[in-house]
């Protein structure tokens, strides 16, 4: 890779955005990182496990303005072959196809609330609630209005998925 320059290493499609990696070395990581932290809270989500982001649709056009690198990798995965058979053959099965869900709008704004990405699993729900709790609270100088709504979005998103079957510890 060369210095100070900005590549893609992965960018997908997934439920409501898409998964983006890059590498970047000197000014170019600054720049990189300055441009996806623009981005409001509930448009952006690092999910540690991928070494990637996750960008909501109705962002990655934003980033793509002021990363050209984004906008070339968006232009590309517009006009790549889609093969219809991909899915059933078992070898190409990948395990980020299989998380492609379907978020009702409802459940995806109350994961925005939480400051998390759509269809994050119930520990993940249950610890930013925790920490939104900490800071919102109204014994801890919160707002009563803000934490309603964090209850609120929590009940949401924890009911969805345990209609959807996982399994929800309290």
């Amino acid at each position: 890779m060369m210095r100070d320059r900005v590549a893609i290493t992965l960018f997908e499609a997934v439920e409501g955005g898409y998964l983006l990696a890059f590498e970047a070395s000197g000014d170019a990581l600054n720049m990189a990182y300055h441009a996806i932290i623009w981005l409001d809270p509930w448009q952006r989500h690092w999910i540690y496990e991928e070494r990637a982001w996750w960008i909501a649709d109705d962002a990655i056009t934003l980033l793509a303005r002021r990363l050209p690198v984004v906008g070339e990798a968006l232009a590309s995965w517009r006009l790549r072959p889609i093969e219809p058979l991909e899915f059933l053959e078992g070898e190409s099965w990948s395990a980020r196809r299989r998380r492609i869900i379907h978020i009702p709008a409802d459940v995806a704004a109350a994961y925005r609330r939480l400051g998390l990405a759509p269809g994050s699993p119930a520990d993940a729900v249950k610890a930013a609630r925790r920490a939104l709790a900490r800071r919102e609270h109204p014994d801890a100088g919160g707002r009563h209005d803000a934490m309603v709504a964090i209850n609120a979005a929590t009940d949401t998103v924890l009911t969805w998925l345990s209609r959807r079957g996982e399994t929800i510890r309290m």
